[in-house]
């Protein structure tokens, strides 16, 4: 069976074989050719050593040469070349305490998580399948290598990666790689939480969200975090039927995930992760609003919008929308309106400014600010006073 590379990485590769060594596509990208599905990376597999590796190649960066990796810059792109390898011991369930390289392939394969990942191709050469990994994409499973609980003792964050791949690509975990999953879920403490977060946000914005119910069923997020865990296996299904209306939109999904925890338990959950600020004050944000209907006057939606942001006020309305909010589609129509017509939203587009104020005798001090959102206030409710000479009459009437 041929699959269908790029041509610069069959070049790659017959570069690498014409300097003496064996070289393949392998891992994930092996996988989405079988799956028609477009490669995110090129990773290369090879019998040839990192400084070898640097000899046959004129632009090469050294990113990881502990772990037998250099990076190759080939025809304007950048790919990591990893040598066939053997791991040691992993004490920290993370990184291996020591790399042996090796001139054997299947040795390298065997030390991969999942088998639908250990799939080695070269154009001459074909597959390389030792672990029946063409069978398991057909049948939709995704099964640890050898032993399961020995590949989730060496790296505990394989655990969310078999739930991801199962989110992404519709797969079912095969029973055995699943037991060996709630028998070693203890160990995801063992991760950092910016890698939980990534494979977290990672199954969020996947394709097959029924799937992520295996997060909370497993227990595998109970040990992460178990208020979250306990909301999720109450009102997971709902969560799960709203997220697959929404769109892959993180900020939307993180919101929808949360909206059932309590607003400060999400604001923890999320700090935990190491969210950056402007997602957590985002969806913090939201659920607050979430809360709360909107009350269905052109003018509550200019100051939400100015309150919010018209980003968020958007965001907020696609929600209501996704949970059937009543008069959501009024609501749309208004905002829509509003919008359409170039409406002031905030100060940025109210027709004074402080310095106008000033300049009719107001004095410098917090007076100005407070007249400016009174102003603003009355353009809210009247759009079309948003003129210079209306607004500074109000200023003087005031």
């Amino acid at each position: 069976m041929n699959l269908n590379i790029p041509k610069k990485i069959e070049k790659m590769l017959q570069k690498i074989n014409s300097a003496g060594y064996e070289a393949y596509i392998v891992g994930g990208c092996v996988r989405d050719c079988f799956l028609k599905r477009q490669p995110q990376d090129w990773d290369i597999t090879t019998s040839a050593e990192p400084e070898q590796i640097k000899k046959i190649f004129n632009r090469t960066y050294d990113t990881g040469l502990q772990h037998g990796t250099v990076t190759v810059s080939w025809e304007g792109e950048h790919y990591e070349v990893t040598t066939y390898r053997i791991e040691g011991k992993y004490d920290d369930c993370r990184h291996p305490n020591t790399v042996i390289f090796t001139k054997n392939l299947k040795e390298d394969l065997q030390r991969r998580d999942f088998t639908i990942n250990a799939i080695a191709y070269h154009p001459q050469q074909g597959i390389k399948d030792y672990f029946l990994g063409q069978k398991h994409i057909e049948q939709k499973i995704i099964k640890g290598v050898g032993n399961a609980e020995e590949r989730f003792q060496e790296d505990a964050l394989r655990m969310l990666r078999a739930l991801r791949f199962s989110a992404q690509l519709g797969f079912e975990i095969e029973q055995s790689t699943y037991q060996a999953l709630q028998q070693k879920k203890e160990l995801i403490k063992k991760i950092s939480v910016e890698r939980i977060h990534d494979e977290l946000e990672k199954m969020l914005l996947s394709e097959y969200l029924e799937k992520i119910n295996l997060l909370w069923k497993s227990g595998l997020l109970n040990e992460i975090s178990p208020i979250v865990s306990n909301n999720m296996e109450q009102y997971g299904e709902e969560i799960i039927k709203q997220m697959k209306k929404a769109p892959f939109d993180r900020i939307i999904r993180w919101t929808i995930f949360l909206q059932y925890v309590e607003i400060k338990q999400g604001e923890t959950f999320l700090k935990y992760l190491k969210f950056d600020n402007y997602t957590i004050k985002t969806v913090v944000m939201l659920l607050k609003h979430l809360k709360d209907d909107i009350a269905l006057e052109e003018y509550e939606l200019r100051k939400k919008a100015n309150e919010m942001t018209v980003e968020q006020l958007k965001r907020l309305l696609l929600i209501h929308n996704i949970q059937q909010k009543q008069n959501i589609e009024q609501l749309q129509q208004y905002f829509d309106k509003i919008l359409q017509r170039g409406d002031c939203i905030t100060l940025k587009t109210l027709a004074v400014t402080g310095e106008d104020l000033i300049k009719e005798g107001m004095k410098k001090g917090k007076e100005i600010g407070e007249m400016l959102y009174f102003l603003l206030d009355i353009v809210h409710r009247n759009p079309e006073k948003n003129t210079k000479e209306i607004l500074l009459y109000c200023a003087k009437e005031k």
